[in-house]
């Protein structure tokens, strides 16, 4: 044990000793003083092997600290110089390397070197070999004798000169840098591991979200080919999604709605989005498929009830208006003429007001079923306000229309002897027809359909009061 003089002589040294550092590199050499400085080291630093040899001469340091591979001259050779020097040999140098090359040893027995310092380093390891190298400087220099050793090392026999103490220090420091090194090896290698089971949780994982998604994922490669295909996607699309065969839509990176037939022929519509992706380290195409079926249809109902009469299912004015046009459209591309009949219901008003609005109602809905018997499906039939109708229809012949007014008449004559209203059903009709070239809009047509529809009216009055 140590006496207490000893002791005390001991953390005087540790206290008063300078550190001469020699580093090229700005950076670590400002890291290394700011550690040194912080556990109580005086420090000076040196650009070079050069002017750190400058610098021990002109002021001897405890310990020098020096990098390899420097200008002007290396670490090697500065240590070299220092053990050559009688005034400065018995200073501890500690070589800062890596180990990447075998040889740094010998060159580091060949020029004296004391210790070696593997980088990267921690703080605690340099402190802990700097304090073993100042706590073992009166050992050295009592048990100092040179001694010649020849070995074989990397295929290369070599003679080297050198102290015990300097051999075993050399040994020691590169034996404990192996240690680190292997430790630091065997914990990124768990930490390998870690990350591997890591990596094959989170696929397992992210395998199992997609399938348990309720949406269908395929993953499709860029020759059109499919990837893989979840279990949604299975029940969606069935042997059209199997791995290898082609995704059956186009893969344009737009949101859009296709039909499609379930494998039990349903038929279903889904909101199909594509983006980019990887897939297994492969640029490839995300397909997600969701049903939207109910919300389409809803769409659509919602769209219908707005260009649909609620209570006779015929187009309301907003809709004989909006299809009225693609008609019109059609008739000029086609070369044919159209024909609209303005049609409006005889004494409605005296049965509003006398036998109440449900029995209004009842007459226009017979009125409408009538229409619909006598009309194509082609033809479009509306009802453009309380009890008046119209129809649009494409004509060939100039006595088509008579015929079809004789049809509706028919119709009507039907209802009337089905049902046991104290009233005829009766309607007033007008005719204008645009024929093909002449320019005409569908509002002109309707408004000369309508005036000729109040001159029959008129004249139905006229003929009921004889």
């Amino acid at each position: 044990m140590m006496e207490r003089d000893d002791l005390i002589g001991h953390a005087d040294t540790l206290r008063n000793a300078e550190i001469l550092v020699v580093e090229d590199s700005l950076t670590q050499a400002k890291r290394l003083e700011r550690v040194l400085r912080e556990n109580g080291f005086a420090v000076r630093v040196a650009r070079d092997g050069q002017a750190g040899l400058d610098a021990a001469r002109e002021q001897r340091p405890t310990v020098i600290i020096t990098d390899v591979m420097m200008p002007r001259m290396d670490g090697f050779e500065m240590c070299r110089c220092i053990k050559e020097d009688r005034a400065l040999r018995e200073i501890p140098v500690m070589v800062l390397t890596s180990l990447s090359d075998p040889q740094d040893i010998i060159r580091g027995l060949h020029c004296g070197a004391d210790n070696f310092l593997t980088k990267p380093y921690g703080e605690e390891y340099l402190l802990r070999r700097l304090r073993h190298i100042l706590s073992n400087q009166e050992l050295r220099r009592e048990g100092h004798s040179q001694m010649s050793v020849e070995v074989f090392f990397a295929g290369e026999r070599h003679k080297l000169t050198a102290d015990r103490m300097q051999i075993i220090d050399l040994l020691l420091s590169t034996f404990e840098a192996a240690v680190m090194q292997t430790e630091q090896i065997e914990r990124l290698n768990g930490e390998t591991r870690d990350a591997r089971e890591e990596a094959k949780q989170l696929q397992e994982n992210f395998r199992t979200l997609l399938e348990n998604l309720e949406d269908a994922v395929a993953v499709v490669g860029q020759d059109g080919l499919v990837r893989y295909a979840n279990g949604a996607a299975h029940l969606l699309l069935g042997d059209a999604v199997r791995e290898g065969t082609a995704f059956p839509f186009p893969l344009t990176e737009e949101k859009r709605e296709v039909s499609l037939v379930l494998p039990d022929g349903t038929p279903l519509i889904a909101d199909l989005r594509v983006t980019g992706s990887t897939w297994n380290r492969e640029l490839v195409s995300l397909a997600t498929l969701r049903d939207v079926t109910e919300t389409a249809l809803m769409r659509e109902r919602l769209k219908q009830e707005a260009l649909t009469d609620y209570l006779t299912g015929l187009y309301n004015r907003r809709g004989f208006m909006t299809l009225g046009e693609d008609r019109l459209q059609l008739a000029a591309r086609l070369g044919q003429t159209l024909a609209c009949l303005f049609l409006d219901l005889d004494g409605f008003k005296h049965v509003n007001d006398t036998l109440g609005h449900d029995e209004g109602d009842e007459v226009l809905r017979d009125t409408a079923e009538a229409l619909k018997e006598t009309f194509r499906a082609s033809d479009l039939i509306g009802r453009i306000g309380g009890d008046e109708f119209a129809v649009l229809l494409l004509c060939d012949e100039s006595d088509q229309v008579e015929t079809l007014r004789t049809r509706l008449e028919t119709a009507l004559e039907t209802v009337n002897q089905r049902t046991s209203r104290p009233y005829r059903l009766a309607l007033s009709m007008g005719l204008a027809t645009k024929a093909p070239g002449e320019v005409l809009s569908l509002e002109d047509l309707m408004d000369t359909a309508d005036k000729r529809m109040y001159k029959d009216k008129i004249a139905r009055k006229g003929s009921e009061a004889r």
